[in-house]
């Protein structure tokens, strides 16, 4: 090593010069006080296992009510209806939280495809490279942008292929802890309103264009059964792990309300959209299908697209495998997928960049600070392997 850069090394911090170097060092071991250990693992899971009994039971005594309250159909396996040209679409992020500020990582993937085929380029969008200082729930709102950056793209890709039904994966409506709170930041409350314009602008291209809309939602936590039964909150999912075979599907659920609903409707108006798109396209239905050998998924559906929900149901059945996904919306996952690894190569990039700044002058070793990252996160430069330095991920 050459006298200058030993001289820069050794002005340093020593803070970033542990979590930069340290990368290249083995994990650090684990250790949790004995006593600690022993409530949180050995009482601790004794006690959840006995919840879990009650749960069972629970779900068991209002299975029969819940075989009354919801009608069930089946969809068929159709290999020439699955060929049917859909697109699917899917964003993901994964920003990393420096000490100074939180920088965003979050993209979305459009596809088109025809049962087992992807015939053309995806359309893809990057979100924008920013530095937030001041932002309170910074992963929050990146979550928001990543969700504006789907809508986007799923309305762009429906112009550019004209398909027969757009399938995106996730919810159609924003999670409610998206919802600006009692004080937001001004950056935080424009990109909310931007995210609504873009998720109702979507809808009405999806509805204008005769084109179903559907989201694809593999993670849920909704009890509108056990609440339309009066009994305390068990999950949809775990009443219809009971009931639904493999291939079969709920008729629509209640019209979903609440808060975002009402926000999309108080944006639609806004917009001066009539009143035949809020009534058709933003009252959203759930119905949860049983695709693989795992518990059933739930689909959201405008009420517009209700009519074509045997096909839907249909195509999204046929083109699954075991674990119930769809063709589409796993290719689409794959490709925009921000891991864990991808998001600590751009921060040991970031440092790697900062430091031949230093290197040339521009900054001082003192400024790499900036870049020293929240204490106690990991880093690693593979997603199974956790090493003691630059956490770039969640």
């Amino acid at each position: 090593m050459s006298e200058s850069k030993k001289g820069i090394l050794e002005r340093v911090p020593q803070t970033f010069r542990e979590q930069y170097f340290s990368l290249f060092a083995g994990p650090e071991p684990e250790t949790i006080h004995a006593d600690l250990y022993q409530n949180l693992i050995d009482e601790g899971t004794d006690l959840i296992i006995e919840h879990l009994k009650a749960y069972n039971v629970k779900r068991k005594e209002i299975m029969k009510k819940c075989m009354e309250l919801v009608k069930i159909k089946e969809a068929k396996c159709d290999e020439k209806l699955a060929n049917t040209r859909i697109i699917a679409s899917d964003a993901g992020n994964n920003g990393v939280d420096f000490r100074s500020a939180f920088a965003p990582l979050y993209a979305a993937t459009a596809i088109v495809s025809e049962g087992w085929d992807i015939f053309d380029e995806p359309v893809c969008k990057a979100g924008k490279p920013d530095l937030w200082a001041d932002e309170f729930k910074p992963e929050g709102r990146e979550a928001l942008l990543s969700a504006k950056t789907q809508f986007d793209v799923t309305r762009h890709a429906i112009t550019k292929w004209k398909p027969k039904y757009a399938v995106i994966d996730g919810t159609i409506l924003l999670n409610i802890k998206l919802m600006p709170d009692t004080n937001p930041g001004v950056a935080y409350l424009k990109d909310y309103d931007e995210t609504l314009e873009s998720a109702v602008r979507l809808i009405h291209s999806c509805w204008k264009s005769n084109v179903p809309l559907v989201g694809f939602v593999k993670r849920t936590r909704l009890n509108q059964i056990s609440r339309k039964l009066g009994v305390e909150k068990i999950r949809d999912t775990a009443l219809l792990d009971l009931i639904l075979r493999g291939g079969q599907y709920t008729e629509p659920i209640d019209v979903m309300g609440g808060n975002v609903v009402d926000a999309y409707k108080k944006k639609s108006i806004e917009l001066k959209m009539d009143s035949d798109f809020i009534d058709n396209c933003l009252n959203i239905y759930s119905v949860y299908i049983r695709t693989g050998l795992t518990t059933p998924f739930r689909l959201e559906l405008p009420k517009y697209s209700l009519n074509q929900l045997p096909e839907i149901c249909s195509i999204i059945y046929t083109t699954c495998e075991e674990d119930g996904i769809p063709y589409a919306i796993r290719e689409v996952d794959g490709m925009t997928k921000i891991t864990t690894t991808l998001s600590n190569i751009r921060t040991l990039m970031l440092f790697s960049k900062a430091f031949d700044l230093v290197k040339k002058g521009e900054m001082e070793p003192e400024d790499l600070n900036l870049l020293a990252l929240q204490y106690g996160e990991t880093f690693g430069l593979c997603d199974e392997v956790g090493m003691s330095a630059l956490p770039g991920g969640k």
